[in-house]
């Protein structure tokens, strides 16, 4: 008989839509301790069809083991909703562990401000995506290097906004994946969970990581040359073309502030939507600049013009300071 624990990461029970609607799926991430023994892994909702998941590391699982539950939100029912992971092992025996997610009706109207000593969990104001994620006295920190490790705030009805927080860079990892390209940390603006199909065609995998559309990303994106420094950069909400704007040498263990602001424009002539995205950081040691670091004006068909904010830390061991949002319309 192997020996193999389930590991539900960030606690039993734990609970969504007490903030209203930020991706259309909640997810269950967690670990198993001596995967190599697993066979297959599935998880089902309150006693009802298994949905087959994926446990070998791969965009987003990080690490051999790692798992994550795309549970779509609509089929939790209000109250108390059991998950239950069931592993089949490769000499036949079945383990199960059970978590309850507990569904609430609620929303998160602008503006919004989160002061991290005041919290006793994350997701007391927003939800996590994927990794590991805890709240220390500096703010909330990635306790897991690797690919998008991303944390949700917001709804998906939210338009136009500004953004203010800071962070703290602890590590930048020496390797990222094959697939990563360089390290990244900073902000999804319009974020609203991961997709299959879609324009891009995205496959089906359980989890799900089709990452686009978006409205877009601005971060500090490091070169796979790591003597460079990391560049200010656009990434857009629908393809992979980034720009750079210019190069932002930075400093482990120095705190960082951070202004970013998206801005919908009346529609382009063949219909395309345009939002103005603007970026601003600076060591919060000194005085905030006046200007913008930079300014990019989208066109696009396809990038979302609506949806909450994710901070993402993309193979960077990174803490995220106190937030907050403010609407552009004082809405």
């Amino acid at each position: 008989m192997a020996l193999l624990l389930i590991e539900i990461w960030h606690g039993d029970p734990q609970r969504v839509g007490h903030l209203g609607g930020a991706q259309a799926d909640f997810n269950v991430v967690g670990h198993l301790e001596n995967g190599n023994a697993v066979d297959q892994l599935f998880w089902s909702l309150n006693g009802g069809a298994e949905t087959a998941m994926t446990f070998q590391a791969f965009r987003r699982l990080v690490d051999d083991g790692d798992f994550n539950a795309d549970i779509p939100i609509e089929l939790l029912r209000v109250g108390a909703n059991q998950i239950s992971i069931r592993a089949k092992l490769l000499d036949g025996e079945v383990i199960f562990r059970t978590v309850t997610v507990i569904r609430k009706e609620g929303e998160c109207s602008l503006p919004v401000d989160v002061d991290w000593s005041l919290v006793d969990h994350p997701q007391d104001v927003g939800q996590i995506v994927d990794g590991r994620w805890e709240v220390t006295a500096q703010g909330l920190r990635t306790d897991q290097l690797g690919y998008d490790r991303l944390f949700l705030i917001g709804e998906r009805d939210w338009r136009d906004y500004e953004i203010e927080t800071s962070f703290i860079i602890h590590e930048v990892s020496e390797t990222t994946g094959a697939l990563s390209g360089g390290n990244g940390l900073g902000i999804v603006w319009r974020f609203a969970g991961h997709v299959v199909g879609g324009y891009r065609g995205f496959p089906e995998a359980q989890p799900k990581w089709g990452y686009q559309p978006f409205g877009a990303i601005g971060w500090l994106r490091w070169p796979k040359d790591r003597s460079r420094p990391p560049m200010l950069q656009f990434y857009p909400g629908s393809h992979d073309h980034s720009v750079d704007y210019g190069s932002f040498p930075s400093e482990l263990e120095v705190v960082y502030g951070l202004r970013l602001r998206c801005e919908t424009l009346p529609d382009a002539e063949d219909g395309a939507g345009v939002t103005r995205y603007s970026f601003k950081i600076w060591k919060k040691e000194m005085p905030e600049p006046d200007r913008w670091s930079w300014t990019h004006l989208q066109e696009d068909a396809h990038a979302l013009r609506m949806g909450g904010f994710a901070l993402v830390a993309h193979h960077v061991d990174a803490t995220f300071g106190n937030i907050r949002v403010l609407s552009l319309h004082g809405d």
